[in-house]
């Protein structure tokens, strides 16, 4: 036998024949041969079920490792889940409880957040608010019709869709007081109640019912169920909710007029009231028997007309062909009407605020004194250099232009010097048309397009949009600065010719120190507006003279353009 034979000989079978040897010289069997046939069986027997015990043994801590394994991936889920629906609920309950909190002041970004929220909540595909506008002649829209201004992420494009009054589901749900039999073919939706209910003890009187919306959710299981159903995109499978947000605005002039006088006579009647308590109080160190001053009045409350304004939450889940479930329907149902509570009590507040500073007349009267101290300071500061301009003009109107170029450069640095002051107009929540077109004339005369001035599809000014101009003042007042008052203009805009901004910035029966009543930081504009018209109008006076004597003096044989083509401030307004 060679050594590659023995070795593996040694290697498969020599331990296992050296084992069954040794066993067989300890026994010492009659039969030695049969004896290591048995053995060598058992023992492969017990090396067969050693081997498979083993295998079993792999394969259960395979199991158990898969079970294991399983059951985290399943907590992890659940885990994921949960943290999920505390975010979710965190979300909600954070935006709920800003909106209740009295202290809360309502900024144009909550409007955002309720659309946002609103999808996390419901699980939407798209959530939007739509506005109720009445189109005014000659806007790019007329009549009623629903403007969408907010809109969550993928779904902006709905901010440059109306819906045109009568079209689709949506108008139900700003149809206030529909009829009980009108329901199901407007598709509404009664909520459950979400009052508590209160248990009356036996004899007593049922709590007051409160009053219900007059308004109603739309609610539309499958959007292809429903003909009327109206479409900004292809039509696809899913539910549709519209939840109506109906709010008082007291952005008008009646509310004003009302915490106005409200507060006017809250005032006089503090400083009556003072004044009997210093009289009895001079009484009686007098000596003079006295009564007791008395309970003072009840106070009064204040109360503003409003008005309302109707905004719809649409949200829907089209190409996903789910439902809306019940109960997260009824909290957007909640956190919309708290959202229009809340923006409803900001407005009151807000209001009245601005009347109370309008109506201080400390403030007053300390402002007063710094524009007047200013303009002082800067008419020092010109005086030397209008002198000197003026002492080389040659002729009245050269003068005159002078003058007013001086005056315009005058009113533009008291506005420069006071910005801050005028800044502080954008705290208003309203005002008057004639205020509104006072500023948008100083915008126009800056340079400002019709399209930065006007709401978007609005022919009319909103005092929340224009007022933006004026949160960067000095943005506003160096494009004042840059302007070129003097000289020729030709291809001007309609809204930046001369005589439209002089019309604009002069309403009626309005003059300095009208405006000054109405606030310093206002005059201040209706000053700089005023001075720079009357400088453009000298330089066209100037202008247009000089134009008639070189006329007369060519005669017959003038053959320069007519006036009207010089420059498009001297043709005739259409």
């Amino acid at each position: 036998m060679d050594a590659g034979a023995a070795k593996y000989l040694e290697d498969n079978v020599g331990g296992v024949l050296a084992k069954a040897l040794a066993e067989m010289a300890k026994v010492q069997p009659k039969d030695g041969v049969d004896f290591l046939s048995k053995w060598l069986a058992q023992y492969a027997e017990q090396e067969e079920a050693k081997t498979v015990k083993e295998q079993v043994e792999q394969d259960l801590a395979k199991m158990r490792a898969q079970t294991r394994e399983k059951r985290e991936e399943k907590e992890a889920a659940r885990q994921k889940k949960l943290a999920e629906t505390q975010k979710l609920e965190t979300m909600y309950s954070s935006l709920l409880e800003k909106f209740n909190n009295e202290e809360t002041i309502f900024e144009d970004k909550f409007w955002q957040e309720l659309v946002d929220v609103a999808q996390a909540t419901a699980g939407a595909s798209a959530v939007y608010i739509g506005v109720m506008e009445q189109g005014e002649e000659g806007s790019e829209i007329t009549g009623p019709h629903l403007s969408y201004e907010y809109a969550t992420k993928g779904s902006e494009w709905l901010t440059e869709k109306v819906l045109l009054a009568g079209k689709g589901v949506t108008w139900g749900a700003l149809t206030e007081n529909p009829p009980e039999e009108n329901f199901q073919e407007m598709c509404l939706w009664k909520p459950p109640s979400v009052e508590p209910v209160v248990e009356v003890e036996e004899g007593a009187d049922p709590p007051e019912q409160k009053p219900s919306s007059p308004y109603y959710p739309v609610s539309v299981e499958c959007v292809t169920d429903v003909e009327k159903m109206h479409y900004f995109d292809m039509t696809r499978l899913g539910a549709f909710l519209a939840i109506p947000l109906v709010y008082q605005s007291y952005y008008n002039g009646d509310a004003y007029a009302d915490a106005k006088t409200f507060e006017e006579e809250k005032k006089a009647e503090a400083i009556r009231r003072a004044e009997e308590e210093t009289a009895r109080q001079a009484a009686i160190d007098a000596g003079e028997d006295v009564p007791d001053a008395g309970d003072p009045p009840e106070e009064k409350q204040l109360v503003m007309r409003g008005t309302d304004v109707k905004m719809v939450l649409c949200l829907d889940t089209l190409g996903t062909n789910t439902a809306f479930e019940e109960s997260n329907a009824v909290k957007i149902l909640e956190l919309v009407k708290a959202c229009g509570q809340c923006k409803s009590k900001t407005e009151f507040k807000q209001v009245d605020n601005q009347v109370l500073i309008v109506i201080d007349d400390a403030l007053r009267t300390e402002v007063d004194e710094q524009v007047l101290e200013c303009a002082d300071h800067v008419e020092q500061g010109f005086m030397e250099q209008l002198e000197a301009e003026q002492a080389e003009a040659e002729d009245e109107l050269k003068k005159e232009l002078i003058q007013k170029k001086f005056a315009f450069l005058k009113a533009l640095q008291v506005a420069k010097e006071m910005h801050e002051l005028i800044g502080g107009l954008t705290n208003w929540v309203y005002t008057t048309s004639d205020v509104m077109n006072v500023v948008a004339a100083l915008a126009y005369f800056a340079g400002y397009k019709k399209a930065e001035i006007y709401p978007r599809r609005k022919s009319t000014m909103d005092w929340q949009k224009l007022k933006t101009l004026l949160n960067q003042p000095l943005v506003l007042l160096e494009k004042v600065v840059k302007k070129e008052v003097e000289g020729p203009r030709k291809d001007v805009l309609p809204e930046h010719l001369h005589s439209f901004i002089l019309q604009l910035a002069s309403p009626a029966e309005m003059d300095a120190e009208k405006a000054k009543a109405i606030s310093p930081a206002f005059q201040l504009i209706y000053n700089l507006v005023q001075a720079g018209c009357a400088y453009r109008n000298a330089d066209l006076e100037l202008r247009k003279a000089e134009f008639n004597k070189q006329r007369e003096e060519a005669g017959e044989e003038y053959a320069g353009p007519a006036l009207e083509d010089l420059d498009d401030d001297f043709k005739e307004p259409a």
